[in-house]
């Protein structure tokens, strides 16, 4: 376990990683045209990447490591974007690569899930769709008078500088939402309120929520400098 003080607040992290787990037979099932892999996963497989380097190398291709991401923040993979051709996500489920999908410009992405062995791969369809769902709520941002602004008091997620830049500079009525848990049923209560602006966990998704990264106009915004 690791300690330290967290908006003077004492933190306790506890790991939670996988144990016994072999990546091989899963990497087995890669098919790739691509040399050049950046391999990426979340912390419950972190331990594991040095093995999936090992063995992707044995079979011909030039492997980088990114190491660990999370869901809203894909920095790491983001740094060695220029030298790969191809990310390999291990881990389950969508919600951290999703973030990677968005933002890097990489088309080959694929999950790798150790657990049930199967390999997933978002393709090219699937991020134009992203695309164009993002496009939709920057027109609808633009046509609104009145805004919200989601702000989370969570560590490493709070950026209140940047939604107070942000009301005061948007040219919009802005409201200022801060909370430690956002229900995104609860926004309904307030239904003069049009268009959501995320500053939090960018996987916050809804019909009326873009993110502060999109408005902006850049994909490696840092809140907590903006």
């Amino acid at each position: 376990m690791e300690s330290k003080e967290i908006n003077g607040l004492k933190t306790i992290f506890i790991p939670a990683k996988a144990k016994n787990i072999d990546v091989v037979p899963v990497l087995k099932k890669l098919k790739l045209d691509v040399k050049r892999i950046g391999l990426i996963s979340a912390v419950q497989y972190i331990d594991y990447l040095d093995d999936a380097k090992v063995f992707l190398e044995s079979k011909g291709f030039e492997v980088f490591i990114a190491g660990q991401m999370v869901g809203c923040n894909s920095s790491n993979a983001i740094k060695i974007k220029d030298k790969v051709d191809a990310y390999v996500f291990i881990g389950s489920g969508e919600f951290h690569p999703l973030e990677l999908v968005n933002y890097s410009g990489i088309d080959e992405i694929y999950l790798a899930n150790p657990v049930s062995c199967n390999i997933t791969k978002f393709d090219k369809k699937e991020l134009e769709k992203l695309e164009k769902k993002k496009i939709g709520k920057i027109k609808k941002y633009l046509t609104v008078n009145k805004i919200g602004i989601l702000v989370s008091v969570k560590p490493g997620q709070n950026a209140l500088k940047a939604a107070l830049k942000f009301a005061e500079n948007c040219g919009k009525e802005a409201y200022v939402f801060m909370a430690d848990e956002i229900d995104i049923n609860r926004l309904e209560d307030f239904n003069d309120i049009k268009m959501w602006v995320n500053t939090s966990c960018p996987r916050l998704e809804g019909n009326n929520i873009i993110s502060l990264k999109d408005i902006v106009g850049s994909k490696l915004v840092d809140y907590h400098t903006y």
